[in-house]
């Protein structure tokens, strides 16, 4: 038994094991097992934290007669809570997906500004430290939203706000049975800042969205770019084929694959009869499309693990993995009947030779293309139009 293996089976290492599978399925179970899910909903646990986290401190004053609300503290605690729900279970389930705004950020947006501008009306004294929540949550905007939703909530916000100050000097006003002066100051101070700051933030939020606007797609030209750079390098541009380093890469990995539990597998060398004849009759344009339509019909004759590449100029390589000596040699020539319906002159039907090698232990890549090779010139000798095996 190696050393992995001990230590797997130790007790301690089994326990980490079991535990890290349940946490997995726990986080499965949360989070779900989507990518963008997962994003939604881990940002959504982010904003419960905050909302337990400032629900903390405005309990601790509650509790410390700081402030004296009763009832509308519970009132509040309740609408919190029952829209983190809400939201919740929309998120989970897939139900926001149906929309542009996926992660609901406008709707927790405003969901926090209501939240926000009821707890300034209950904050008493303290109302000022909870406008510290309005710019947060306006930042949110920042990781979705466009810059005219942003100033949309904006402007919702500075409305909400204004509504919060009436209603709390009309409650305060009415308690006491006449205006509170002072406080009335405080709340026109606080309404001119936020009036100044809050838009302020959205522009920066605005500007944050508008760059991850433009990352975003330039991430996805970058991706483009690069598999358009990997098709070029790995592709044959006339025949659209693995072109020869790719086809050298897919014959060294199958050869590591044998290596590693020996399976059979075969090539085959195939050169197009009397090109040459082809592009001196009729141009290198004719050349280009007999070698596109031969592409295309051996390709389309080919099994799922067979891979078709050009070798160089009129010259391609098959390789087929899993595949003994006579079953690649009649593919071949299956492939061979078939190319023969392709004329390309008036006279005369378009052929192939080609030479059929299966892999043996211990010889080397370069070792079963010389085979193939010699047998496909073998095949021109004796005729063209041939697959030899021999």
């Amino acid at each position: 038994m190696d050393h992995e293996a001990r230590v797997a089976t130790l007790p301690g290492a089994r326990f980490r094991a079991r535990a890290q599978r349940r946490v997995r399925h726990l986080a499965d179970a949360v989070l779900g097992a989507d990518n963008r899910l997962r994003i939604r909903v881990t940002q959504w646990l982010i904003t419960v934290i905050v909302y337990a986290g400032c629900g903390l401190v405005f309990g601790l004053a509650v509790h410390g007669d700081w402030v004296s609300v009763g009832g509308p503290a519970l009132a509040w605690c309740v609408f919190v809570a029952s829209n983190l729900v809400a939201v919740y279970i929309a998120l989970r389930t897939g139900w926001s997906a149906r929309f542009q705004d996926a992660g609901l950020t406008t709707v927790q947006i405003v969901m926090g500004v209501v939240a926000v501008c009821w707890a300034y009306v209950l904050a008493g004294p303290f109302r000022t430290a909870v406008l510290l929540a309005l710019l947060l949550t306006l930042v949110y905007g920042a990781f979705s939203l466009g810059w005219r939703r942003i100033m949309a909530v904006t402007g919702f916000a500075l409305l909400a706000l204004v509504a919060a100050i009436v209603i709390r000097n009309g409650a305060v006003g009415a308690d006491s049975g006449r205006p509170q002066v002072e406080g009335l100051r405080i709340d026109l101070f606080n309404l001119g800042m936020t009036t100044v700051l809050l838009p302020a933030t959205s522009l920066v939020a605005a500007r944050l969205s508008s760059l991850r606007g433009k990352l975003r797609l330039e991430r996805r030209a970058l991706k483009q770019a690069l598999g358009e750079v990997q098709r070029l390098a790995t592709r044959d541009e006339l025949t659209g084929l693995p072109n020869r380093r790719h086809m050298q890469e897919l014959l060294d990995r199958e050869h590591a694959r044998h290596e590693r539990s020996p399976q059979v597998f075969s090539v085959a060398l195939i050169d197009l009869d009397h090109f040459k004849r082809i592009n001196d009759c009729h141009g290198h344009a004719a050349g280009d499309a007999v070698l596109r339509s031969f592409a295309l019909t051996a390709v389309a004759g080919l099994r799922g693990q067979d891979v078709m590449g050009r070798w160089g100029g009129e010259e391609f390589l098959l390789l087929m993995p899993g595949t003994a000596a006579d079953q690649a040699l009649a593919s071949v020539q299956r492939m061979l009947g078939k190319v023969r319906h392709l004329p390309y002159m008036a006279d005369e039907a378009l052929s192939f030779s080609a030479g059929v090698a299966e892999y043996r232990a211990g010889d080397t890549i370069a070792q079963l293309l010389e085979q193939a090779d010699a047998r496909m010139y073998a095949a021109k000798r004796a005729g063209r139009g041939i697959v030899r095996l021999d």
